[in-house]
């Protein structure tokens, strides 16, 4: 997978990070990579933009949870934990993730984001400047 990361000014200085395919099984790990390579950088708001990834796994999700929890300061769950990964992230919805925001999301990924619980936990936006303003 490849992923484009970048800054953008707002109030804060806000990393962008963009991955360019599935976020998948096969590519979840690399995703958590990069956000920890920029949170030892520095960066502390991150913001995700998914308009190029068009198929959102499972461990898609425990993707966007390691990173909002590493943004948070807590301890990152562990990626190769499988189902009990999952299970943790169900005694976090509803709390809100003010340092990771998600941008453009494809149909098939807001689905699943939907039906996961996961969009109550995180600003969604359209349009970069406004997310970036969100920060």
């Amino acid at each position: 997978m490849q992923i484009t990361t970048y800054q953008a000014q707002g109030r804060v200085p806000v990393t962008v990070l963009q991955p360019h395919g599935d976020l998948d099984a096969h590519t979840y790990q690399e995703l958590i990579a990069v956000a920890h390579r920029e949170w030892n950088g520095g960066a502390r708001d991150i913001l995700l933009d998914l308009g190029d990834v068009h198929y959102l796994s499972s461990s898609g999700l425990v993707a966007i949870h390691t990173i909002a929890r590493l943004l948070h300061g807590q301890e990152m769950p562990d990626p190769d934990a499988g189902w009990s990964a999952i299970h943790a992230i169900e005694h976090e919805t509803g709390l809100a993730h003010p340092h990771l925001k998600l941008l453009s999301l494809q149909p098939p990924v807001d689905k699943v984001l939907t039906t996961t619980g996961f969009r109550k936990m995180f600003d969604v936006h359209t349009d970069l400047g406004a997310a970036v303003a969100a920060f």
